[in-house]
């Protein structure tokens, strides 16, 4: 397992000044090493080579660069010492870190403010673990200096201080009943309606499989066992209940989608329905006494070896059998299904809540026990269900589940039983509120800093507004794919330091959910578009394209470029449901609200009414031909006439730092309503329209689509000297099938769009030709490797023992970044 730089990527910022020393006296002073009263499991896992430490001096390491937000402070925790700075501890057991040598003093360090516009209060000046606070907003730099009497080295972080988010976070959409009308996502969604589902749904129910065993069996085996009939062992990973899960909520929001008629779109809601009404008794059935549930600790488990463990299973013991991960679909799940039944079928949202009592019961401050699981997803899970049981039921009496999500978060790092439990490949290498890099397994992360959105809004913890914002700005600027995707795969499954992102990339599906996730309750927190631009990004690119344009196979991994097929399995009960799960919950994603309006947040052609928007219920009748065209007709049609705003999302499409994207596509061409063209005053990023509304009335809105070059900034080296076109929010890739990728675009080439309705499906495609001469046409990256029937599929690929492809040797077939002259 490779290891991540701590502490948080190179270049570190620092000046050292060292005096000449004879070998002799460098060779002295090997293997000092200089820490704190309190070091950290980062610190502690370093060992110093004594001829390095000679060689290269004294060094001092600030940190990582972050956001605070007011009153909050900074967590600071430097590093002083010789040769190279420690490496975290990725999933391996910290080591001793060097004996100091014999006569050698112990660096003393000082902290100082070197630039910004408030006062700096540092809780000990002197110390290599502290903490800062800021006067006033704006952006600092702050100074570690290490002197040992002998030399000096000093380094500096950038902290940007800026003001807690509004006190009120935005409303969400929850998902029901609503029509699609876009062409595209039309089509998108019938393809994992009618075939990626029901291909699930069968699956599920096999009992032969050899690659991702452990389906609905598992519940009936569990059922058996809890009746005292004779039963079979658990099969599958420890957390293949996620599979069930995920496909039962997968199914649960295709049913509130309209079919409209569409007689293979209704075939498929029969089955949906039939399966839901067969897995239900069964899944109710695994169902412990207490409310506990997860087949692997009722069942018998087959070890490696073969050979069967009865058990019994402790709970919540193992940081690594997923306790949460399975709970929290299971909690997600119920919610959607409870509102596809208009609220009337109460089995799966009771059987939740005894759950999350169970959960409530047993973890939680002394004398509860403090625990928190290798994955996190019952994090975010938790203050979705305790948010959606308020709004059900009132009194409050979801917040406990909100608490206990908290509880869990905080227990990270500081419940560890040893240093061992304490590793950045789960996150839980420091507490949360002191983290703001993204590291470790991509899809835990998002889910943990997704949970920490949530925390943060509900709490108003500054310190957990800091970390997130942080965290937030180290993912964007720093780590993340021009398709939205993140998880760069150099670490397991996870991110690699800043600035690296190899286009060999992991950019697991999941966590792309996970990244739309969090970028969607930043929005809901901040009332900022720049969040919905971003979560457009992921789901148009790193996501929409995980399945093939048939539904009946996907990418588990989204490398930018491509040299395998899809294919129709996995061995990780994750992806496969999450995918259609997120896509189909288009109300959610399209839509926010206020108490005194209405957010447009994505462009989907589409019908939805929204409750209790200054009270009443308003239509929201998208037509539009986006992402193929910028005209957007938006029909508002309250069931009775009131004021209030519909904010427009301005789209930004250069809202990370990593990119540069010319010629300029970003604000609004024009915005008229009922044919009267407006001036509407933009609002962090929402053109926003307030006016006394009525049935009928409609905005025309027309956004600039232009064919834009994107070059990352040069810090990322695996993309200099290439370029990646963009059309609005669709990155294109050009393809072995169409033209020999390997040849070079010139900065000055004439690109334009061409619709051809007979390839891909219907797309738009941007042409142009090669410095050569010749014919070039790319196509959007979603609809990529779709004709190269040749390939090998992902899922025929050798598996690593944490179970993640380990893509082939061979060259790509289709890429994003096109070399340019």
């Amino acid at each position: 397992m490779s290891q991540i730089p701590f502490p948080g990527g190179l270049p570190v910022k620092s000046d050292s000044k060292s005096p000449k020393l004879s070998r002799r006296q460098m060779l002295g002073s090997a293997g000092k090493v200089a820490v704190g009263s309190a070091m950290t499991p980062l610190i502690q896992s370093a060992i110093l080579s004594c001829a390095s430490a000679a060689e290269t001096g004294l060094k001092g390491v600030a940190g990582i660069d972050r956001v605070t937000i007011l009153p909050g402070k900074t967590y600071l925790r430097g590093w002083a010492g010789y040769g190279e700075p420690p490496q975290s501890n990725v999933n391996r057991r910290p080591r001793e870190a060097a004996a100091p040598a014999p006569g050698t003093p112990a660096p003393a360090v000082t902290w100082s403010k070197v630039s910004g516009p408030g006062t700096v209060t540092f809780a000990d000046a002197k110390a290599l673990i502290t903490t800062a606070t800021f006067s006033a907003p704006g952006a600092y730099v702050l100074r570690m200096t290490a002197r040992d009497g002998n030399s000096e080295s000093s380094s500096t972080l950038d902290v940007s201080v800026e003001e807690p988010p509004p006190p009120k976070q935005l409303d969400a959409v929850y998902t029901k009943n609503f029509k699609i009308h876009s062409p595209l996502w039309s089509a998108r969604s019938k393809a994992l309606m009618v075939n990626w589902i029901p291909h699930c749904i069968d699956q599920i129910n096999r009992t032969d499989l050899t690659q991702g065993p452990g389906g609905i069996d598992n519940f009936v085996e569990a059922g058996k066992k809890l009746r005292g009939e004779p039963h079979g062992a658990h099969k599958g990973y420890v957390f293949s209940n996620a599979w069930v899960h995920q496909t039962v909520e997968s199914m649960s929001i295709a049913l509130m989608i309209d079919p409209q008629g569409d007689p293979e779109i209704l075939r498929a809601r029969e089955k949906m329905r039939a399966t839901l009404e067969d897995w239900i008794p069964k899944i109710l059935a695994a169902q412990e006494p207490d409310g506990y549930l997860q087949t692997a600790f009722t069942l018998p488990r087959v070890g490696p070896r073969g050979n069967i463990d009865p058990g019994p299973f402790p709970h919540w013991e193992r940081r690594g059998d997923h306790e949460g991960y399975t709970a929290g679909y299971f909690l997600e799940s119920a919610i959607n299904h409870y509102l596809m039944t208009g609220k009337k079928d109460t089995r799966l949202y009771n059987a939740a809540k005894k759950l999350a009592d169970c959960w409530y019961a047993n973890l939680g401050p002394a004398p509860k026990k403090p625990w928190y699981d290798g994955h996190q997803e019952m994090e975010q899970a938790l203050v979705r269900f305790g948010r959606f049981v308020n709004d059900m039921e009132g009194d409050g009496r979801g917040t406990k589940y909100i608490e206990l999500a908290k509880f869990l978060l905080d227990c990270r790092y500081n419940a560890a039983r040893n240093d061992r439990e304490r590793m950045e490949y789960d996150q839980s290498h420091l507490p949360v509120i002191q983290q703001y890099e993204a590291v470790g397994h991509a899809v835990r992360a998002m889910y943990n800093y997704s949970g920490m959105a949530d925390v943060a809004v509900e709490t108003h913890d500054p310190d957990y507004q800091s970390a997130v914002k942080s965290l937030w700005d180290n993912l964007v600027n720093k780590k993340l794919y021009v398709t939205g995707g993140v998880g760069s795969g150099e670490t397991s499954e996870g991110f690699g330091p800043n600035y690296s992102l190899r286009n060999a990339a992991y950019c697991e599906s999941c966590s792309s959910c996970g990244a739309i996730f969090f970028q969607w309750k930043m929005n809901l927190a901040y009332h900022d578009a720049k969040y919905a631009d971003l979560y457009e990004q992921t789901m148009y690119n790193a996501l929409l394209g995980s399945t093939d344009l048939a539904g009946e196979n996907f990418y588990y991994t989204n490398p930018l470029d491509a040299n395998v097929g899809r294919a129709p399995w996995h061995t990780c009960p994750c992806c496969v449901g999450n995918i259609p799960r997120t896509l189909l919950m288009m109300p959610t994603w399209v839509y926010a609200k206020s108490p005194d309006g209405v957010y447009v947040n994505l462009f989907v052609g589409s019908t939805i009414t929204l409750e209790n928007v200054a009270g009443t219920d308003v239509e929201m009748a998208q037509a539009t031909d986006y992402p193929w065209s910028g005209k957007l007709a938006l029909t508002v049609n309250p069931r009775a006439p009131r004021t209030f705003a519909v904010r427009i999302r301005v789209p930004d499409r250069s809202v990370s730092k990593l990119y540069r994207n010319t010629p300029d596509a970003g604000g609004v061409t024009s915005i008229a309503v009922n044919g009267r063209p407006v001036k509407p005053v933009i609002e962090r990023g929402y053109a926003t329209i307030t006016r006394a509304w009525k049935a009928g009335d409609k905005v025309e809105v027309e956004l600039p689509m232009k064919v834009q070059r994107v070059r990352a900034i040069d810090r990322v080296e695996a993309t200099r000297n290439k370029v990646a076109l963009r059309y609005g929010p669709l990155l294109y890739n050009i393809e072995q099938a169409d033209e020999d990728i390997n040849k070079v675009l010139s900065p000055d080439a004439p690109l334009t769009t061409e619709w051809r309705a007979g390839l891909l499906g219907g797309v738009m495609v941007i042409k142009g030709k090669f410095a050569d001469g010749s014919p070039m046409i790319a196509i959007p990256n979603y609809a990529r490797v779709n004709r190269d029937k040749a390939l090998p599929l992902e899922g025929a690929l050798p598996l690593g023992g944490d179970g993640a492809v380990r893509p082939a040797r061979r060259p790509p077939t289709s890429v994003v970044w096109i070399r340019e002259s």
